[in-house]
């Protein structure tokens, strides 16, 4: 699978080529790449996370469903790929990225080898991905120097809604169900893999919370500027 994030890495730089554009097609390329990994796991893992009648928290250690195997090697590949990527691209804040990429390569191999904690796994997959479209997007926008204020609204209110408020849900009911579980089932609820994918969605939690900070900000000032060129 990795080989197929490095094809389409070259076949959209190869592409880039043909056009005489001024701007950088290795971070285009990036994009490109990015936006392939996430519309495949929004359209995958979809359909599972709907037909799976599971807790959000798993205690005994099921077998991974096929589908789910499929997506979650895929995205630790994908990992990968882009941590390589990144190393050799002039994009900004790209140790925060790395980090964050091995952070989620960690867990998702950690659920994988010991399949436990899978479906946890897998929606806070869903639910990271799930805006990157929308991220690549706007990436291309700056990438391209163009800005549309329209459609940075409409991406910062689908950020809130995926990141500002769904998982910090799902992070309270898993403290509800773990402590609940916790007094039927004792310590054996604290997994290793638990404590990792707590930390993680915590972790992009407190990035995601930063991010609507700064991108609020950036709209308002936005905002700002095209009031006083109609004035």
């Amino acid at each position: 699978m990795l080989d197929n994030y490095l094809v389409v890495f070259f076949l959209s730089w190869g592409i880039q080529g043909i056009f005489p554009l001024n701007y950088d097609k290795q971070i285009m390329s990036n994009i490109i790449v990015r936006t392939y990994h996430s519309v495949g796991c929004i359209y995958y893992l979809t359909p599972l996370l709907l037909k799976i009648d599971s807790p959000l928290i798993e205690i005994e250690n099921s077998k991974i469903p096929a589908d789910i195997e499929f997506v979650l090697t895929r995205s630790a590949h994908f990992f990968i790929w882009d941590t390589f990527s990144l190393l050799i691209s002039n994009e900004s804040e790209k140790p925060l990225f790395i980090l964050h990429h091995i952070i989620s390569c960690g867990t998702i191999v950690y659920s994988l080898y010991y399949e436990i904690n899978w479906y946890f796994v897998s929606l806070g997959l869903f639910l990271a991905e799930v805006t990157n479209p929308l991220t690549q997007i706007s990436e291309t926008c700056k990438l391209l120097h163009y800005y549309n204020i329209i459609f940075e609204k409409i991406y910062f209110m689908f950020m809130l809604i995926t990141r500002g408020f769904i998982s910090p849900f799902l992070i309270i009911r898993l403290m509800y169900d773990l402590g609940y579980k916790y007094g039927i089932y004792g310590s054996d609820v604290l997994t290793l893999s638990l404590i990792i994918n707590y930390f993680t969605m915590i972790s992009i939690t407190f990035a995601s919370i930063d991010w609507l900070n700064n991108k609020y900000d950036q709209i308002i000032l936005a905002d700002l500027i095209n009031i006083k060129k109609i004035i």
